[in-house]
């Protein structure tokens, strides 16, 4: 009896230990197991794929436009504007760097997407939403290609055989790697809140 007892409190010790013990996960302490979800989560709603990266086609024949519709959660504050957008090469991997680094005037708005002029006198240009939780972003790939010229390699992919640099089309081999851009966005809320949604890509076709 007195056996069995020991062995009952013994087993209350090593429980309460292990629940004590237990590993608590909250934003600083990521769950490996877990998904790591947004507190204000930004989705492209109308991608053609998803590659780990929401995609838009963009038909050279057709013209060349393109366009990602964001959203946010209704019922919380909406998407005052898109304040930052750059564009790097899909190989470059992460450009968060570049866009953080982006002044809204000046020499150091040159890889702003939405901005005008040159140099000293180059001025960001926020996309303004409509106080709701959607907002799109609209572009071409001319618009896209003249970026690039000015910008260089670092702005995207492209061949630099032509003048002005022009994207190669699609080919339709087994082992054909698509033409991608890959954009990065900076967002403001109206209550002051920014976000940097995940990169969104616009794959070339013919």
């Amino acid at each position: 009896m007195k056996n069995n007892l020991i062995k009952v409190v013994t087993l209350l010790l090593l429980a309460a230990s292990s629940f004590s013990c237990k590993k608590k996960y909250d934003s600083m302490n990521i769950n490996p197991l877990g998904d790591l979800v947004a507190t204000i989560p930004v989705t492209v709603t109308n991608y053609d794929y998803f590659e780990r990266f929401p995609i838009v086609n963009a038909s050279i024949s057709n013209g060349g436009a393109f366009h990602f519709d964001f959203q946010i959660p209704a019922g919380g504050p909406t998407i005052k504007e898109i304040t930052k957008v750059t564009t790097t090469a899909v190989a470059a991997g992460s450009s968060l760097t570049q866009l953080n680094n982006i002044t809204m005037s000046g020499a150091g708005a040159a890889f702003a997407y939405n901005a005008t002029g040159t140099g000293a006198n180059r001025v960001v240009t926020p996309i303004a939403g409509n106080n709701t939780n959607t907002i799109t972003f609209s572009s071409t790939l001319a618009q896209y290609l003249a970026f690039r010229q000015a910008n260089g390699a670092s702005a995207g992919p492209a061949t630099t055989t032509t003048t002005p640099v022009s994207l190669p089309a699609p080919t339709t081999t087994a082992s054909q790697t698509p033409t991608e851009i890959q954009f990065y966005f900076l967002m403001t809320l109206s209550d002051g809140t920014t976000i940097i949604p995940q990169p969104a890509r616009v794959r070339v076709q013919p």
